[in-house]
Parts: C-alpha cells; sequence; structure tokens
C-alpha cells in the first residue's frame, strides 16, 4: 500500500525556459516562414514542458519498499536518513558525493535528504533524494 507518493517537479522559476524557447522559436522561424512560426513556437514550448514534467523524478513510499526514478529497495536495508541543509547541498552533490551513490535530484528543488543503505550486496552506499517535503519524508522512512 502507498503511503507517500511525490513527483519532485522544477521551481516555477524553470517556467521561464519554456516561453523564451516560445520566443526564440518565433524569432527565429518569423523571417523564414511566418505562418510556421506560432505554430512551432507552441509545439516546442509545450515538447518542453512535457520533457520537464515527465523527466521529473518520482519519490514513492511503501509500506515495505522506497521507490525512486524506478529503482526499488526494501524499506529494512535503509538506514539513517539526513536532511541536507541548503548550505551544504552544494558541497553533498559536489567534492562529498560519492560516485556509487542513486541520484534522484531535481536542482531547482532545495529539499535534500542522504538516505543510508545497509544492504551488505549492493554496492550503493546511498541515495540522494531530492523532495519539497523533506521533513515529511524523512519521517515516513524513519517509521519501520
Amino acid at each position: 500500500m502507498r503511503i507517500y507518493r511525490e513527483r519532485v517537479l522544477p521551481s516555477v522559476a524553470n517556467l521561464l525556459l519554456p516561453l523564451l524557447l516560445f520566443v526564440s522559436v518565433i524569432a527565429i522561424m518569423l523571417p523564414i516562414n511566418a505562418e510556421l512560426s506560432l505554430p512551432l513556437a507552441f509545439g516546442f514550448s509545450l515538447g518542453l514542458l512535457a520533457a520537464m514534467y515527465f523527466a521529473s523524478p518520482i519519490l514513492e513510499i511503501t509500506e515495505n519498499e522506497l521507490i525512486c526514478k524506478g529503482a526499488r529497495i526494501d524499506r529494512k536495508f535503509l538506514g539513517s536518513v539526513q536532511n541536507i541543509p541548503r548550505k551544504e547541498i552544494f558541497e553533498q552533490l559536489g567534492q562529498k558525493l560519492d560516485a556509487r551513490a542513486w541520484l534522484a535530484i531535481q536542482p531547482s528543488v532545495k529539499g535534500l535528504l542522504k538516505i543510508e543503505i545497509l544492504d551488505q550486496n549492493d554496492p550503493t552506499p546511498y541515495w540522494m533524494v531530492s523532495s519539497r517535503n523533506v521533513e515529511r519524508v524523512k519521517n515516513l522512512l524513519e517509521k519501520i
């Protein structure tokens, strides 16, 4: 049974990208073919919006599993859950990042969790997961 589900969408500021693409396509296509410029601008912008939506990681917690970006792990193999403060996110995703870590991050979302993996057969030491509700996710994962 599902306990929690979140699609970690980009921040609202990222909606400027499709708008900029819309204007750019019109500016490029207008001298070439004025009749096609508006439909192409709408098409490309909607395509970018759809790509941003469907590329956003989905974080799901069930009674038995943690599921993120298609990866699943049994909750009995989860160790400590750490909320990474905003000022440490850059460092955690840079210098301190283990190359074997599983990443399910949305760069424009400032909530980040580091979830320790205790499975001896799994080479992944931890998962780094973005969430807009880090405290709620942390509390749900700590309840086993």
